[in-house]
């Protein structure tokens, strides 16, 4: 029986010490650097191509400001072509922009995609391997966005956090007074409206219901026994304290947020036309517009396609293809944040009457299920943004006929306003109504 080992596999086994450390990869960048960034020490090798093969120097500088300095002038002294980091989470930023205030190129990778072999793993070697994979282009740099975006998405996402403090403090607020017997939750459709503040710091102050019905706006009227009946249940003095400390936490955060809106707002005013574009799709309003374009930033080009914008953004299905059968796979690991944006704009798009995102969502939620449908819409919008902002042409949703909206709200006014300066007479307006109401 013949061996299966071709000639060119046993030659690779005789030689495969000398296999090992044998570049056959195209050299992108001749001087190339790769930094192990720690939280207070950063490991360097600079790897350059000679005649004779390669040539690697190992540099530790501290994080600090001066050792940033150093690193900075050592490699400069090196004259790198380019140097290349992992996205280790905030500690790279800080050499990032030390780099570029040097002048050096520097790129940002996924310590997933550069992941070395198992064994042997200390701070020099990760320097090394990560000067070759620069040297040779092995890795797709991260996208990152200019600095003042940088800047925004810290305003931004710390923002975010906050939105997601008031949550949990409205969600305490509904505890609170669910446990004292005010059900106020299942009466009124926002709790935290006008008419529910109201009742909520009513409820604190410890007045009586009837001081509290008489002070709120007709448009709960309806509700007025059921509210009447629900406010029969008096607070204690323990959780009055606790509602009045929840409320004034949650009037403070309202106050945090609004103000780094504003911050935000302003620092993306020279892309409003942008902003109010995206604000036309439904689901997306002018807080999350803001939050959208300052997590990709202000060139899509430097995505390539909508695909590998969906790629990064994580919702899209990741590949997984074996023996020519394609295997169900969860979507794949993006961008956290803009992800969680997207997914919040589907859910309310979803719920947007006359457009193509609820029927899409409804009929995905059949087939897949809610969760699933949801990632499927949020896919749909970033794809939708991405045309809007690349057309620079306001959304058109296919499923609306706008001549028609139009006519069907401002219909009742043109006629009243025909009849009353006498183009249309009485008996004409009247079969008019009956071909509207038709």
């Amino acid at each position: 029986m013949e061996s299966p080992v071709t000639p060119a596999v046993a030659s690779f086994f005789k030689n495969k010490d000398l296999a090992m450390v044998t570049d056959d990869f195209t050299v992108v960048h001749p001087c190339a650097a790769g930094l192990d960034v720690h939280k207070m020490q950063i490991t360097a090798a600079v790897r350059r191509q000679t005649t004779e093969g390669f040539k690697v120097e190992i540099g530790e500088f501290s994080a600090l400001p001066g050792g940033l300095k150093q690193l900075c002038d050592w490699l400069l002294e090196q004259q790198v072509d380019a140097a290349l980091m992992e996205a280790t989470g905030v500690y790279w930023h800080a050499p990032f922009e030390a780099l570029e205030n040097a002048g050096i190129p520097a790129m940002l990778v996924h310590a997933q995609h550069v992941k070395q072999i198992k064994g042997r793993k200390t701070d020099v070697d990760d320097s090394r391997w990560l000067a070759r994979v620069c040297q040779f282009g092995l890795a797709q740099p991260s996208m990152v966005p200019p600095r003042e975006f940088r800047e925004l998405r810290t305003v931004s996402r710390h923002r975010r956090g906050l939105v997601q403090r008031r949550s949990s403090v409205r969600n305490r607020v509904h505890k609170v007074i669910d446990r004292s017997g005010v059900r106020l939750g299942g009466i009124l459709s926002d709790v935290f409206g006008v008419n529910g503040r109201i009742v909520l710091d009513g409820l604190a102050d410890g007045r009586s219901s009837d001081r509290i019905l008489g002070s709120l706006t007709g448009h709960v009227k309806r509700h007025e026994r059921l509210l009447k009946d629900a406010l029969t249940w008096l607070l204690s003095t323990h959780d009055r304290l606790l509602l009045r400390d929840l409320l004034d936490e949650h009037d403070r955060l309202d106050k945090r947020i609004a103000e780094f809106l504003r911050t935000v707002k302003n620092g993306l005013k020279p892309w409003q036309e942008q902003l109010e574009l995206m604000q036309t799709i439904p689901g997306v309003d002018a807080a999350a517009a803001c939050e959208i374009f300052v997590e990709m930033g202000p060139d899509l080009s430097v995505f390539g396609n909508v695909e590998r914008l969906a790629a990064w953004a994580g919702v899209c299905p990741g590949n997984h293809e074996s023996a020519g059968k394609r295997r169900s796979v969860r979507a794949r690991r993006g961008s956290r944040h803009i992800a969680g944006i997207l997914n919040q704009c589907a859910h309310a798009a979803s719920k947007t009457k006359h457009c193509q995102f609820g029927g899409y969502h409804k009929g995905l939620t059949i087939r897949r299920g809610h969760n699933r449908a949801t990632v499927a819409t949020a896919h749909k919008l970033l794809r939708v943004i991405w045309a809007v902002l690349r057309d620079r042409k306001p959304y058109v949703d296919p499923n609306i006929n706008y001549d028609e909206l139009v006519v069907h709200r401002n219909a009742p006014r043109w006629i009243a306003q025909l009849l009353k300066f006498g183009y249309v007479s009485t008996t004409s307006y009247e079969d008019m109504q009956l071909v509207v109401t038709r």
